[in-house]
């Protein structure tokens, strides 16, 4: 891989409009990777790391269910519900993660709580590239930041009224059907 690579990609910071999409900084980085290499990118920007070989994948497969299972402890103790149905093993154990999504869990706004999420994400990238700030992890966590940054240009006013109408017109759909069939 060409540090070249490494050093042209702009800098990205949480809340900024990213300069492409996941899929086209695939696209750019055709070339400059291997095919293996490759194949990795793509599994990580399509949220696959799990399918990836990488040690920087599993790394970051195993972070994430550490957060997802978190997520889940928390949000199951609120509707008192048993959570180890919803859990998935991983293995490793990041305090530090623990710590910033407990702290982030402690907000009463449910963006606020997104953002300190994605922040704790973006910190635990950070951490993990340091030792080798050219090498191909970085572009790994690149992607990942990307898809962070992707999800946030999506939660505009506009496309969150059109799941709401989404959402009212099948569950509008679905009771009109139930009750033609006698069932509500």
């Amino acid at each position: 891989m060409s540090y070249y690579l490494v050093a042209s990609l702009p800098p990205l910071a949480l809340g900024d409009t990213p300069p492409w999409t996941p899929s086209e900084f695939l696209f750019h980085c055709q070339g400059a990777l291997t095919p293996e290499q490759h194949r990795e990118l793509s599994l990580i920007i399509e949220d696959r790391a799990a399918e990836a070989l990488s040690p920087f994948a599993q790394w970051w497969h195993h972070l994430d269910t550490q957060i997802r299972n978190q997520l889940a402890r928390f949000r199951a103790g609120r509707l008192h519900v048993e959570a180890r149905p919803y859990q998935r093993m991983h293995s490793g154990y990041d305090v530090a993660v623990e710590q910033g999504v407990s702290d982030a869990l402690s907000r009463s706004q449910p963006l606020e709580r997104e953002q300190a999420l994605d922040r704790c994400r973006w910190e635990a990238l950070d951490e993990r590239i340091l030792a080798n700030p050219f090498g191909f992890e970085v572009v790994l966590a690149y992607a990942i930041r990307l898809n962070l940054l992707d999800r946030w240009t999506e939660l505009t006013d506009e496309k969150g009224l059109e799941r709401i109408e989404t959402f009212i017109t099948e569950n509008a759909e679905t009771s009109l059907e139930l009750q033609r069939l006698g069932g509500a």
